[in-house]
């Protein structure tokens, strides 16, 4: 039967307890990730007496956290979205730094080095104007090498901060399943009451590891907590900690990745499934910035080396020899998969280094073909092969396994390689090796201009060629110019129509010609066997700075470079953007789950006054409870 004593003493145990926890909340106001407790009070069974049911006190069911799952998750998810736009924005704005500053770029020593090359066509006699050409060539292969030293420099940091990371990871997990051990047990030894502190500690770690990897979790009947990453690749399941370790990337001996060990051994690369938090960015960072950076340095490198060793092989230098190359020639890395089986082997050839991109290709074998897969936008080429994309001219050959694959970058060390082949100021090749000029006899008004050499190879010429002015060189009434000297004539010129000026391309030399010729008139084309006031090579060298050789027509040298400041200017943007989004986002998510969870001082003083005054109030149900005894007492003894 309920009693008035049993009612005051519950109630005092009941807000003893109330009181208890608010001073807990009170004390941890500043303790990171507490969430305020709150007590859960129920009445106790209430029992039948003098007919009716008779309340019989009250008890705590629980002490709960003030939680909100949704707001939680929220928090997790902006946090790692922060984390990633942040290391994203950190290392992209370092190399946003190098590629742009005047102190380390290319653009300004490029424009030293073309500047070079006009004073030689100033004066392709000069020997000191020529040492400070070779100087400067040397200045700028130097730039491309420090340039290349500051991205390998970047990625071995990224190496060593995917180390660390994974580490960290691994470590998160762990504390996470031990708190998941100790949160089960807890839960089953009370009966199934929550053990707060213990669950507000691995939130902590949970946002955490948020902070290193994007994660979904999975609560459990046990109270336990299951934690995924990637595409649903366990990290914590129960007790249990699976674990993430780096290992070395199976085509590039320079770059790690990250993979994950399954409970049943072997490791499966997660370095492209991964999304969120630190982690992400700094892989987002070398696949979307660096590794194209590097690319199209290299691109830079290669196409330079190309297109102005071509110029230099159709010149002569001081001594009247021709002009080799200029800068050493430069060729595709080609890197064959750690676990190719087959005898296969791939060559490539850089047709046209104009038309490079700063694309990785992949070329794997199906079983049946193979396939080539441009990377930066998934555009594919099958078959046998030899394959043609962008300049190249990839040819498989030998006999592959099933899934064996290679990776190749046409430029991908071409920056780290660039250097000048020519090693004295009298080998530069200024002068070109064929000059013309017309006889002391011609009457006519005609001339020959813009002569130039397309192919070197058929050079020195046996002898002279000598074009002479016929007006019935092709028949009667058809002139044109008499060839002696070369196959390849006659050559129709009418001047009735043409006399503004004709291109003619005979052997390996191109011209043109305009104005009246009379009959008889002739020019003569021969071998130029001194080179010491000939700047016609150089001067063609000079205008390759302008010359717009790569994109189709549409980019020089320094538009491609300015290309590359401006794509990683922009990346960095956007990420400094995404971040700038992100940080006031993930503060209002702090502050919703706060203003649930969060402890407020003027509430809990509330709450403090509250129950102590009823506490006062149960003390003196219990002080009446002892009059009343007393009374019966001293009734009964009479």
């Amino acid at each position: 039967m309920p009693n008035i004593l049993g009612i005051g003493t519950s109630a005092l145990l009941s807000l003893q307890n109330a009181l208890n926890t608010t001073g807990h909340n009170i004390a941890n106001v500043n303790t990171e990730g507490y969430s305020r407790q709150r007590v859960d009070f129920v009445t106790t069974p209430p029992q039948l007496g003098s007919g009716a049911f008779i309340g019989s006190g009250v008890t705590v069911d629980s002490v709960r956290r003030v939680y909100d799952q949704f707001l939680v998750d929220e928090v997790r998810g902006r946090t790692a979205s922060q984390s990633n736009f942040e290391s994203f924005h950190t290392l992209s704005s370092r190399l946003d730094s190098i590629v742009a500053d005047s102190a380390t770029g290319i653009g300004p020593t490029l424009q030293s080095f073309f500047n070079a090359v006009q004073d030689v066509a100033n004066n392709p006699a000069g020997i000191p104007e020529r040492q400070v050409l070779l100087g400067e060539a040397n200045v700028l292969a130097d730039r491309f090498h420090n340039l290349n030293n500051a991205f390998n420099s970047l990625n071995d940091e990224i190496n060593s901060r995917l180390e660390v990371l994974t580490s960290e990871i691994n470590s998160l997990a762990r504390n996470i399943a031990e708190l998941n051990n100790d949160i089960a047990r807890a839960t089953a030894l009370a009966g199934g009451q929550p053990p707060n502190d213990l669950l507000d500690t691995r939130d902590l770690l949970i946002t955490e590891l948020s902070g290193k990897v994007g994660v979904t979790t999975v609560v459990q009947s046990d109270g336990s907590i299951n934690v995924m990453i990637g595409n649903g690749q366990p990290l914590v399941i129960g007790s249990g900690a699976e674990q993430l370790q780096t290992f070395t990337n199976p085509y590039d001996a320079s770059r790690l990745d990250i993979g994950h060990v399954g409970s049943v051994g072997g490791v499966t690369d997660i370095s492209r499934t991964l999304s969120g938090g630190e982690l992400q960015g700094v892989l987002s960072f070398r696949d979307q910035v660096l590794q194209p950076a590097i690319n199209q340095l290299g691109v830079i490198a290669t196409g330079l080396t190309a297109t102005f060793n071509v110029q230099h092989n159709l010149g002569i230098d001081l001594k009247g020899l021709p002009g080799g190359d200029f800068f050493n020639p430069l060729s595709a890395v080609i890197s064959p998969h750690a676990n190719n089986g087959g005898t296969a082997s791939v060559s490539v050839i850089i047709d046209d280094a104009t038309a490079l991109t700063a694309s990785d290709y992949l070329l794997r074998f199906d079983g049946t073909q193979y396939q080539l897969t441009r990377v930066s936008d998934n555009t594919v080429q099958t078959g046998a092969g030899p394959f043609s994309m962008d300049g190249l001219t990839i040819t498989p050959s030998g006999t592959p396994d099933i899934g064996d694959s290679f990776l190749i970058r046409p430029a991908g060390n071409a920056s780290s390689l660039f250097a000048v082949a020519v090693t004295t100021a009298d080998g530069i090749a200024a002068a070109a090796p064929l000059r013309s000029s017309s006889t002391a006899a011609n009457s006519g008004s005609a001339v020959l201009n813009d002569l130039a050499v397309t192919d070197a190879s058929g050079l020195p010429l046996a002898g002279q060629i000598t074009l002479t002015f016929n007006p019935d060189a092709l028949g009667t009434g058809v002139p044109g110019f008499d060839v002696s000297g070369i196959a390849g004539g006659p050559l129709a010129y009418d001047p009735a129509t043409e006399s503004n000026g004709k291109s003619f391309v005979l052997g390996d030399a191109a011209f043109s010609i305009a104005g009246v010729p009379d009959a008889g008139d002739s020019f003569v084309i021969e071998n130029n066997l001194d080179g010491d006031g000939d700047n016609r090579n150089a001067l063609a060298l000079a205008d390759l700075q302008t010359e717009k050789l790569f994109d189709g027509g549409l980019s020089s040298y320094q538009d491609v470079y300015g290309s590359l400041i401006a794509d990683i200017g922009i990346k960095t943007r956007q990420a400094e953007s995404g971040m700038n989004t992100e940080n006031i986002l993930l503060q209002r998510a702090i502050d919703a789950r706060d203003s649930v969870s969060g402890v407020n001082l003027d509430e809990e003083a509330a709450n403090l006054i509250r129950y102590q005054q009823a506490y006062q109030a149960a003390a003196q149900i219990i002080a009446i409870a002892d009059n009343l005894f007393q009374t019966l007492l001293d009734a009964t003894r009479r």
